[in-house]
């Protein structure tokens, strides 16, 4: 690839020569170089290429539907990094796939080894604030009941805006198909904890109990609530939204 010259730059072909301007710069060099949607298609020197969009366009489709069946949790949340950093999760679970060859790789393989399960298990879908990892490191949840135990939390050792008089936490038990892409949500009541209350243990229960018929899992989320009198103002975004548990094969 050359410079162009002269006061002038233009951009095109002439004859098998391409000309092109980049950041203000005028560049020339040798027509027929680089690749074209044909090549990528049929081309052996692009297999891999071919194998990457494949499981990338799967992954892209499952994190999608995960994340519709999950937005009782995730209103208000509009920023990029939750996309991305959702969309990596699943690549790496499809990464763990120990039986299918390159190119049909599925993040439901990877979910059958217990690497993927751990992956599922730690995932934090928001910013991992304090407050969320301590409403966590309190928390247990049992499939057969269901029911999230909260012991011996005290809201008033987290910092929380002034305008904030209540911390809303849900439980969400999702059930979902991997292989349709489809899912079911049970959620349970939310429960209003003030925001001065000291040391208090809780539980919260589904409003039905949602046996798994396919892959199970269950959600923490945690939004900031102001209370005045009978009227309740959510939050515009949610503190923190993540996974206690799941159960199952995908």
């Amino acid at each position: 690839m050359a410079r162009q010259r002269g006061i002038f730059k233009i951009s095109g072909t002439i004859g098998d020569i391409n000309f092109f301007i980049t950041t203000g710069k005028g560049f020339l060099r040798k027509a027929g170089g680089g690749f074209n949607g044909e090549k990528i298609r049929t081309s052996p020197r692009f297999v891999r290429v071919r194998e990457n969009a494949s499981e990338f366009g799967k992954s892209s489709r499952l994190k999608k539907q995960f994340r519709l069946a999950l937005m009782p949790f995730f209103h208000g949340i509009k920023n990029k990094p939750f996309h991305s950093k959702m969309m990596q999760l699943f690549l790496e679970m499809k990464d763990l796939d120990p039986v299918s060859r390159r190119g049909e790789r599925h993040a439901n393989q990877g979910l059958q080894t217990a690497r993927g399960k751990r992956l599922l298990k730690q995932y934090v879908f928001t910013r991992n604030s304090a407050l969320l990892s301590g409403i966590y490191s309190d928390a247990s949840f049992d499939w057969n009941t269901q029911q999230l135990t909260i012991k011996d939390f005290n809201a008033s050792h987290f910092k929380t805006p002034k305008s904030a008089t209540h911390i809303g936490i849900t439980l969400g038990v999702l059930d979902f198909d991997f292989e349709n892409l489809e899912g079911a949500l049970e959620l349970s009541p939310i429960f209003f904890l003030e925001v001065k209350t000291g040391t208090a243990t809780f539980t919260l229960n589904p409003e039905h109990v949602l046996v798994p018929a396919y892959f199970g899992v269950a959600v923490l989320g945690l939004r900031y609530y102001e209370v005045i009198g009978t009227e309740v103002y959510g939050f515009a975004t949610p503190i923190g939204v993540r996974v206690l548990d799941c159960l199952g094969n995908p």
